[in-house]
């Protein structure tokens, strides 16, 4: 990782802090206080951010880019559990709980971040107590979803992907005059596939079969939404 400059992130009106939502409920005057505790690296699509085992003692924020967290099956095949976005945190586990990292974090992009040590984390939390009730519903917010891909995960890989694709956002005029909307794939149909627990040859077949039934129409990485009732239904009949 290389730092970067500490202006590079308090000069701008888009700091990294004013896009997370667990510094949301500070003031603009202290959300500027806080960027000047982070320190920005910029990291190299491809490199490591930490493994697992890890004590960090840090906290990342995501200005740019994207960050692929995953974990390593005991067959050695890696499963990938989310993408961090901009805005995004990770690390606050480890930092509530005290304990080693549980995944692997490695950049998909070029990305930059913000990256707050343990003791001046600490120190915010002690001035401003709703840092910590955030991070705390930040981490609910992502169990709960964990906990909804754990149902999903014993049901057909057709019901998976489209419960995936149900969840993605609309492409801006997705809403075509035909009353079609489409979507777009946020990463590679592998990185899919890893994700909803399922390989990329099963998840092409799982998509062919939803095509052959007239739910959807796939143009390389734009999925229209031929029959996004029928595809909801699909995934309550189960």
């Amino acid at each position: 990782m290389r730092e970067l400059p500490i202006r590079d992130i308090t000069e701008h009106d888009d700091n990294c802090v004013r896009r997370v939502p667990i510094f949301s409920g500070l003031t603009t005057e202290q959300q500027d206080l806080v960027a000047t505790l982070a320190r920005p690296q910029l990291v190299s699509a491809g490199e490591l951010i930490h493994g697992p085992g890890q004590r960090t003692g840090k906290m990342f924020v995501v200005h740019t880019g994207e960050i692929k967290l995953s974990r390593t099956l005991p067959s050695g095949r890696k499963h990938l559990l989310r993408v961090a976005r901009p805005g995004d945190t990770l690390g606050e586990h480890a930092f509530l709980t005290g304990s080693a990292t549980l995944e692997e974090a490695e950049a998909r992009s070029q990305t930059r971040l913000c990256i707050f040590a343990h003791e001046d984390l600490t120190h915010l939390i002690d001035q401003y107590p709703n840092i910590a009730h955030r991070m705390l519903r930040t981490l609910g917010d992502r169990l709960a979803h964990t906990e909804h891909r754990l149902t999903l995960s014993s049901q057909s890989v057709d019901l998976r992907i489209a419960d995936y694709l149900l969840q993605q956002p609309l492409v801006r005029n997705a809403q075509t005059p035909d009353g079609v909307m489409r979507a777009r794939l946020p990463m590679s149909k592998k990185d899919i596939a890893s994700l909803l627990g399922t390989t990329p040859e099963s998840l092409s077949r799982a998509l062919a079969r939803l095509r052959k039934k007239g739910l959807v129409a796939v143009d390389e990485d734009v999925v229209s939404l031929l029959q996004p009732d029928a595809l909801e239904e699909l995934i309550t009949a189960e």
